[in-house]
């Protein structure tokens, strides 16, 4: 957690700018997660830093894969949703 410590007033427009800072921010961050948000199976293992075997195990104990025709494709939102489940 941050602590700011303002000695100051702060104006309503320093408040407004800080408000937008802080919402382009997490704007650029949701775009980041959301861009290649459907992996491949490399793919996934390279983002998990996990071995194939490992991935086959963990789909085994649930993690979510989306099935297309055939092709494993993976979501990152569900999957670090799934991880934050099981730390």
């Amino acid at each position: 957690m941050v602590t700011i410590k303002i000695n100051n007033v702060i104006t309503k427009q320093d408040l407004n700018d800080l408000k937008s800072n802080i919402v382009q921010e997490v704007l650029v961050a949701l775009n980041l997660k959301l861009e290649n948000r459907y992996l491949a199976k490399k793919e996934t293992c390279k983002y998990l830093k996990i071995s194939n075997n490992t991935l086959d195990k963990w789909i085994l104990q649930g993690l979510p894969v989306l099935r297309i025709n055939g092709v494993l494709r993976f979501d990152r939102i569900a999957i670090d949703k799934w991880l934050d489940e099981r730390v």
